[in-house]
């Protein structure tokens, strides 16, 4: 049967107005959140659910979803702690958790034991270019992080460990004396212990190169330890072939074997 002309005009507006329909409902609905933005970065946390109110966060305590193998960890304030998740479009829940022993003050020790039990009770999550909110059950907010900074060498440090070049990391009541200032041109200054010193250094991807060429002051060291401690310090320093920074926020410099040569602690 042959159709006349406005018989095919009008099936084709309808299936016209169809396709816009469906298009139209496409748009309306909002893409699931495939977890993407989340992983692979690392959050620091800016306040929590304690008592029933949110509570900013004065330590630093993060979380690094990791992607391999649904594991995560970071940093709670005290201790460093491991834990699996699951990702599944917006649904997010973490497993156990395990953590290092340390111990700290109590009111750390509380914030890190109210943070292990909010992440227990993580169902969800929202994301935005900056920020990520993790959720209990009935959408209600646990846990507020923000982007962390990227890691980098450059800042204030003060040391809190030096390779003895014994093959051994020593801390003793004098190594929080060293400090290290990493400019963002590549001056290196800073404190050994006995003298100023400075030198210049070349970062490139996770490998630095410090310039052995250290100048220093030619003050008298107070003791015999610190003398011991600021050559030791110096040798480290030009053993460097690494560099990184934990999840905690510590600067570590190690040699081309891997050896830790110097611990740091970000600067008050």
């Amino acid at each position: 049967m042959i159709k006349s002309r406005a018989t095919i005009a009008a099936l084709a507006t309808v299936a016209l107005t169809a396709s816009l329909a469906g298009a139209a409902l496409a748009q309306d609905e909002p893409e699931p959140t495939g977890g993407a933005d989340i992983e692979g970065l690392t959050w620091l946390l800016t306040s929590q659910m304690v008592d029933g109110a949110m509570v900013e966060t004065p330590e630093r305590v993060t979380v690094s979803l990791l992607m391999d193998g649904g594991q995560a960890g970071g940093n709670a304030g005290c201790n460093s702690y491991f834990t699996s998740y699951e990702l599944d479009g917006p649904d997010l829940t973490f497993g156990q958790v395990g953590s290092t022993m340390m111990a700290c003050l109590p009111p750390i020790m509380d914030l890190e034991q109210a943070y292990f039990a909010n992440l227990g009770q993580v169902r969800s999550y929202q994301s935005g270019d900056t920020g990520l909110s993790l959720l209990d059950a009935d959408g209600g907010s646990l846990l507020e992080f923000e982007a962390a900074p990227p890691e980098s060498v450059v800042g204030s440090w003060v040391a809190t460990g030096i390779n003895n070049q014994a093959e051994a990391v020593v801390t003793t009541a004098i190594t929080e004396e060293i400090t290290a200032e990493f400019s963002p041109d590549g001056d290196l200054t800073g404190f050994d212990g006995c003298n100023s010193y400075f030198t210049t250094y070349v970062v490139d991807g996770e490998a630095i190169s410090i310039d052995p060429a250290i100048g220093q002051t030619m003050m008298a060291c107070p003791s015999d330890a610190h003398a011991e401690q600021s050559q030791a310090y110096i040798a480290a320093l030009t053993n460097a072939a690494t560099w990184s920074v934990d999840a905690t926020g510590n600067l570590e410099l190690r040699d081309t074997e891997g050896a830790l040569q110097v611990g740091y602690a970000p600067a008050e």
